[in-house]
C-alpha cells in the first residue's frame, strides 16, 4: 500500500505521528505570537490621538488590565482581544485587530466603545 513495505509501516505511522505533533506545536507557537501582537497593538492603540487604550483604563484606578487574544482567523490575521481590570473583572473591553496593519484595532462591544468615546 502507497509503496510502502508492510514491515516498515510502525515507522511509517511514528514519524507521521511526530511530524502532525510538531506542525501543531509550531501553529500553537504562531497563535501565541499573534495573539500577544494583537493585545499590544489594541493597547497602544490611540484613537483620538493622543492617550492610549492602555493609559485610559489604568487610569480609571481599578489595576492594570488582564488582556488574553484568541486567534479568530489566521488567515485573515484577526485577533479578537479582550481586557478586564482586577478590580472590575465583569466589565469586559472587547477589541478586534488584524494585523496587516491597514486599519486600527476597533471596540467590538460596548464597553469599549464607551472607553474609546471618552478618550481625550
Amino acid at each position: 500500500m502507497l509503496g510502502i513495505p508492510r514491515d516498515k509501516w510502525p515507522i511509517a505511522i511514528v514519524m507521521v505521528a511526530v511530524l502532525a505533533f510538531a506542525l501543531t506545536l509550531l501553529q500553537r507557537r504562531f497563535d501565541d505570537t499573534d495573539a500577544k501582537k494583537g493585545i499590544t497593538a489594541a493597547m497602544s492603540w490611540k484613537p483620538a490621538g493622543r492617550e492610549s487604550v492602555f493609559d485610559a483604563i489604568s487610569k480609571r484606578g481599578e489595576g492594570d488590565p488582564l488582556c488574553v487574544g484568541n486567534v479568530v482567523s489566521q488567515l485573515m490575521g484577526d485577533v479578537d482581544v479582550r481586557c478586564s481590570t482586577p478590580a472590575k473583572p465583569q466589565i469586559e473591553y472587547e477589541f478586534r485587530v488584524l494585523l496587516d496593519g491597514r486599519k486600527p484595532p476597533r471596540a467590538a462591544n460596548d464597553a469599549a466603545q464607551q472607553l474609546v468615546a471618552g478618550l481625550h
